[in-house]
């Protein structure tokens, strides 16, 4: 970034706002990425699990014949 002059620079405090404005934006986005992986993740565990226990058939005891 270059200036003209002196005066048109920010201060100091001005670019440390401006620093820690975009790292709070930055964050913001990588939680927001990690909710969304989340969800996915769960979500393909949940359809895992359905097609786990739609393979499984379930075990049906036969009665045993009078004798």
């Amino acid at each position: 970034m270059s200036f003209k002059s002196r005066s048109d620079t920010p201060d100091l405090h001005t670019q440390l706002e401006s620093l820690l404005d975009q790292v709070w934006r930055s964050e913001s986005d990588w939680r927001l990425w990690d909710r969304v992986d989340a969800a996915v993740r769960l979500e393909s565990m949940r359809a895992r699990r359905s097609r786990g226990a739609s393979d499984q058939k379930p075990a049906i005891s036969q009665p045993e014949p009078a004798e």
